[in-house]
């Protein structure tokens, strides 16, 4: 009996011995998890620590180059199992021999995502900007951008407003035609003499006289009193028929003359249904922006288009055109009525003429011309044409840099054709609303990143960089004109603003559209001439303002009157070699400040594609002629497998020997 406990135990220790190496291993096991893990995260780690050095000198951003400079785009793989091996041995060398628990080993990585610079149109390229500008971002330069934004919008509705009343305007003409022919129609029925009393009396006498005749004729007796009473009687029909015709040609001239002045009240009808149609669809078309317009800008708007109301589209039928047509319908029909009875006596003939006679009289009587008054006065103001106003749009078309730039000649001659542009896989992505204040901040690092007419880029590919994002053309002159043209439209607008705001000068050009068009006689045509004239102003005020930015003065947003350079005399007198002089306006906003507002107002996809385009070749050219963006990743998620040995769980009556080696996966990821 003795040795039984011994046995027990010994047969028990082995249980208690499995349990504990079992509980050893599962430790171990969590140990080298996390030892992988850490070493994934770490080679990670070291991966991303090794950016694009040209980006960050260039550019300030960190992005990681998948190909590291060759033409293989996975080279990074390559790169991070060095870095995961590492990682996995490093001071493998300290640990006596059989003592390292963790035995593990990276065996494969697979890739999960990456976040390339080039994606989701631009996207991270934007996030990279945000990180680097965190901190340089100028305090209120929001306020600043939306308070200029609100103005501008302000300018381009009224701009807008008024291009589309400037076409409704030229429809309105039609209506101002119809408006003079018929008072000039009019004009005429007044003029026009038909005396039917007259007439009948003449002709009456005619017939009596012929009556006359007749009776002498049965009474002659010799062959020669026979012959002179018929030559008589011959020529006084003749003469009463010729009578009767001359009487209906009057007559027809006369229907003639109201039929037309009809005519042209189914015109006028016609033209200012059109015109109210037309005005009812543009007003529905602003009908948001009219609310963002201040109550100042808002009269001016209301009161042109209260104007084409009255006069063009019909409102309250301003002109009296109904009123003093209203008898022309009743004259056609009595004007009619006589040709129809006189006409069979235009022949011969004299039968009941007397009667008719009195017939005509007695409508004629009802004929009626008193209403026939238009709300119309002719201006008699001899005009020279529009030769001022085509001069100046022409010295517009002559090419507006020239105008701008003092010496052109001196103006960068770079040319950058991208080899392969990012637009065409941006334009059309659907971007995520975007706070507007991370947008102001991306515009501002390019107005801090990148250079422009007034402080050119050097060793770039382009000198006027900014202006390539904005217009994205191949030459540095021909951005530069785009940007100018764009300039001057936001000038102009900006300066019509001003000018249909003021009194005196609205005064002006209102004088000088009677000088040019008064001879016309037609409201609307003097209303169009008065526009296109406060256009015009606005534009070659536009150039003088575009001018001085350029010369790196200043150019206030909204004009005043101590701010206005060019009069309306100036303006008639201006040529390309009299234009006016820079000039620096205190307060006012520089040639960057500028660019800051027109980057707000372009498109994501575009601003975001073209500063890639710029980006990268900046880089090919000063450093890498094989890099591209689309090998960059500012994020990255992997996959990574390693294969570890058992230790504590090496036992013989397992009934294999050795367990299998663990599998072990863990997903790392890493973002700049």
């Amino acid at each position: 009996m003795k040795g039984h406990i011994t046995v027990f135990f010994s047969l028990l220790l082995l249980i208690v011995f499995s349990l504990l190496c079992t509980a050893i291993e599962s430790a171990r096991l969590g140990g080298v998890r996390i030892r992988c893990q850490s070493g994934a995260y770490l080679a990670l780690e070291s991966l991303f620590a090794d950016y694009s050095l040209p980006m960050a000198r260039e550019y300030g951003l960190l992005m990681l180059d998948k190909s590291y400079g060759t033409d293989n785009a996975q080279a990074y793989q390559e790169y991070f199992m060095d870095y995961l091996s590492y990682n996995m041995t490093a001071n493998k060398e300290l640990i006596l021999p059989g003592a390292d628990l963790c035995q593990a080993a990276a065996v494969g990585v697979t890739l999960q995502s990456e976040r390339v610079i080039t994606q989701e149109g631009g996207v991270p390229l934007e996030k990279e900007i945000l990180a680097h500008m965190k901190y340089a971002a100028p305090a209120g330069l929001f306020e600043w951008v939306m308070e200029k934004l609100g103005i501008m919008d302000q300018a381009q509705i009224v701009t807008d407003i008024f291009d589309k009343l400037s076409d409704i305007q030229s429809k309105a003409q039609k209506v101002d035609n119809a408006v003079q022919k018929i008072h000039q129609g009019i004009k005429r029925i007044k003029e026009y003499r038909l005396d039917m009393e007259e007439a009948k009396d003449r002709i009456g006498d005619a017939v009596d006289e012929l009556d006359e005749l007749y009776e002498e004729l049965d009474r002659a007796e010799t062959t020669r009193e026979i012959v002179r009473l018929n030559s008589e009687i011959h020529t006084l029909e003749r003469s009463i028929a010729l009578q009767v015709q001359d009487l209906v040609q009057k007559h027809t001239t006369l229907l003639e003359y109201n039929k037309n002045v009809a005519v042209q009240k189914k015109q006028y009808d016609e033209n200012t249904r059109l015109v109210a149609d037309k005005l009812v669809v543009m007003e529905g078309i602003f009908a948001e922006g009219m609310e963002k317009l201040d109550e100042d800008t808002k009269g001016i708007v209301e009161s042109e288009l209260s104007d084409i109301r009255t006069r063009s589209a019909g409102e309250g039928d301003y002109y009296k055109a109904s009123y003093a047509t209203e008898d022309i319908h009743s004259n056609v029909s009595i004007l009619q009525s006589n040709i129809q009875s006189l006409s069979p006596y235009m022949s011969g003939g004299t039968d009941g003429l007397k009667n008719v006679l009195d017939s005509c009289a007695g409508a004629m009587s009802v004929y009626s011309t008193e209403k026939m008054e238009l709300n119309y006065k002719d201006e008699a103001v001899s005009g020279t044409g529009v030769d001022v106003i085509k001069r100046i749009k022409n010295l517009l078309g002559d090419g507006l840099l020239g105008l701008v730039v003092n010496q052109t000649d001196k103006l960068s001659d770079s040319e950058f054709s991208p080899e392969e542009s990012y637009e065409a896989s941006l334009r059309g992505y659907a971007y995520e609303e975007k706070e507007l204040l991370e947008q102001i901040i991306i515009n501002e690092y390019l107005l801090n990143r990148f250079g422009n007419m007034l402080e050119p880029a050097e060793d770039k590919v382009l000198a006027y960089e900014l202006e390539y994002i904005l217009k994205g053309k191949e030459k540095d002159k021909e951005n530069l004109a785009a940007v100018a043209a764009e300039l001057l439209l936001l000038r102009s607008g900006m300066n019509l603003l001003y000018l249909l705001g003021n009194a005196e000068k609205n005064a002006q050009a209102e004088l000088l559209a009677v000088l040019l068009v008064g001879f016309t006689g037609m409201h609307g045509i003097i209303k169009v001439t008065q526009l296109l004239i406060l256009v015009v102003w606005a534009q070659a005020e536009g150039i003088a303002d575009v001018r001085s930015l350029f010369a790196g003065k200043r150019v206030p947003l909204v004009k005043d009157d101590l701010s206005w350079k060019l009069s309306l005399e100036g303006l008639a007198k201006l040529t390309s070699s009299n234009l006016p002089r820079e000039t620096e306006e205190v307060g006012g906003l520089s040639y960057q400040e500028y660019l800051r507002l027109l980057l707000f107002k372009e498109k994501r996809a575009v601003r975001n594609a073209r500063t890639m385009n710029l980006m990268e070749g900046v880089v090919k050219k000063k450093y890498d002629k094989n890099f591209t963006l689309k090998d960059c990743i500012s994020e990255l998620v992997i996959c990574t497998e390693f294969k570890a040995e058992p230790v504590f769980l090496m036992l013989p009556f397992s009934g294999r020997g050795v367990q299998k080696n663990y599998q072990i996966e863990g997903i790392s990821s890493y973002g700049y």
